[in-house]
């Protein structure tokens, strides 16, 4: 058996598709392609798939994350254009990389993700925001309340900033932030905290939102890094500790 890491992207219309029909999207999608996938035992036997975090519907993306087995395996490449050639327009398989036994699901693994994110030219907000967001981005403290399963918590998502960079010209933000099973800082958390540091409320459609990436944590040398789950370009890490 092989375990196997896909990566693929979420554009165009398809963006407004949910989490669980993208999920069933690639049952059927594997099993057009004759893709040699293992199935669990018992009396209801699935595909042996899972998904990195779940992308907002609306939100497009160029890199999420789905791990499989399949049972025999000639090429990763032959996997990968035996999934393209019946995959519809939107999503497109752009790299694949077999795991070893040791390694951890896309689920648990992922540790932080990169966004671009601008607003909808027609909500936008009618001050500076960019300018804005800067200031609002140096703050010491950035507290929110958070929805829990036991009801509503305190945060501080200052932390959980772990990069930014602002592009004036373009109007978008492009950040790294924290999405592990302890902490995970949703964009949209981060604005509405933004827009009420305004005095505004943020519209639940006014974000124009784009993954680039989901990370890993790496250790190396007594130092801590982050890295997109697919790469050889070691550009992309960003030290924790730096």
């Amino acid at each position: 058996m092989h375990k196997l890491r896909l990566k693929f992207t979420k554009v165009g219309p398809i963006k407004f598709i949910g989490h669980l029909d993208v999920m069933r999207y690639f049952q059927k999608a594997i099993r057009r392609a004759e893709i040699d996938i293992k199935y669990s035992e018992g009396f209801s036997p699935h595909q042996v798939i899972s998904f990195a975090q779940p992308l907002s519907v609306g939100a497009t993306s160029e890199g999420e994350y789905m791990d499989m087995t399949v049972n025999s395996l000639t090429s990763v490449t032959d996997v990968m254009n035996s999934l393209n050639s019946v995959m519809h327009e939107g999503i497109t398989i752009t790299a694949i990389q077999e795991l070893s036994d040791s390694d951890e699901k896309a689920m648990t693994a992922a540790y932080a993700a990169k966004y671009k994110i601008r607003f909808r030219e027609s909500l936008k907000p009618d001050f500076d925001w960019v300018s804005e967001f800067e200031k609002y981005l140096s703050k010491d403290k950035l507290p929110a309340m958070k929805k829990t399963k036991s009801g509503e918590k305190e945060i501080d998502m200052k932390p959980m900033i772990f990069d930014y960079s602002l592009d004036k010209e373009d109007e978008s933000v492009t950040l790294l932030l924290s999405m592990s099973s302890l902490a995970t800082l949703k964009p949209s958390l981060l604005f509405t905290g933004f827009m009420n540091s305004m005095g505004q409320e943020l519209n639940s459609a006014a974000l124009d939102l784009h993954r680039i990436d989901i990370y890993k944590l790496c250790e190396d040398a007594n130092e801590s890094y982050v890295e997109p789950f697919i790469t050889n370009d070691i550009s992309t890490r960003f030290y924790l500790n730096a």
